[in-house]
């Protein structure tokens, strides 16, 4: 049976789906396994997910011989040497979109938390100072603001879409022309 080495926690289901392939060694968190740890329990699998925190090099293959699989919970590949995996024949993924409409919302929640002055305002409740409502941190509304962001990638965009039910103008700069429509 196959063994499959997740670097960090996942949801159960994913678990649940991975099981039926193979025997998994799942990181119980919440820091990530140090490279020593990580090499050790994928020194015999065929099969690794990893995050962020991990390096997957040509010295971790080496340690690594049964290897088949990186698959990278992540958007891209920076922590993972594609060339090392591909002399050995280890097949690597990625999930290009994985993180993209969840940085956008807390994008737009920053946006929101901004101009509506909530982290002064939970510091001021906390603090033991709230006396009754009073305007002090009413702030601005995002409803028909001018909103101005740099960068129209998928995540721009993303921010962009979620940013069409305040009503206001959404400008960008990129290199490229979009349309938002």
């Amino acid at each position: 049976m196959e063994s499959i080495v997740l670097a960090q926690p996942v949801e159960n289901n994913v678990v649940n789906v991975l099981e039926q392939s193979g025997v998994v060694d799942m990181n119980p968190g919440p820091e990530p396994f140090g490279s020593e740890e990580l090499a050790h329990r994928c020194q015999s699998a065929s099969a690794v997910m990893a995050f962020m925190t991990e390096r997957i090099d040509a010295e971790f293959l080496d340690r690594c011989p049964e290897l088949r699989i990186v698959a990278g919970a992540l958007k891209g590949y920076d922590n993972i040497d594609v060339d090392a995996c591909s002399r050995r024949g280890v097949a690597v993924s990625i999930v290009p979109d994985l993180l993209t409409d969840p940085t956008a919302e807390l994008t737009v929640a920053m946006m929101i938390a901004l101009a509506r002055h909530s982290m002064p305002a939970d510091r001021h409740v906390r603090a033991g100072k709230f006396n009754g409502w009073r305007p002090t941190f009413f702030g601005s509304s995002l409803v028909g603001a001018t909103v101005g962001i740099i960068g129209a990638g998928k995540l721009g965009q993303a921010v962009m879409r979620m940013l069409t039910g305040f009503g206001g103008p959404r400008l960008y700069h990129d290199v490229k022309r979009l349309s938002l429509e």
